[in-house]
């Protein structure tokens, strides 16, 4: 991992932060969705959260 400062962290974790919210919201969208066209556009957003999450955290590693 490279060396960040207070700020960078700052930011990591409040990426993390916004992407956990992000998730549970498209999550729960998803499960009230009756159009289909609907219910996989917030399902991908949901897998597209959960890519970027994986993706920051084998940054930290």
């Amino acid at each position: 991992m490279a060396n960040l400062n207070e700020i960078e962290l700052q930011n990591l974790r409040h990426l993390l932060q916004f992407g956990e919210s992000s998730l549970e919201k498209y999550n729960s969208f998803a499960q009230n969705a009756t159009n289909p066209d609907v219910k996989q556009y917030f399902q991908k957003s949901a897998q597209s959260c959960t890519q970027n999450k994986q993706t920051i955290m084998k940054f930290l590693q």
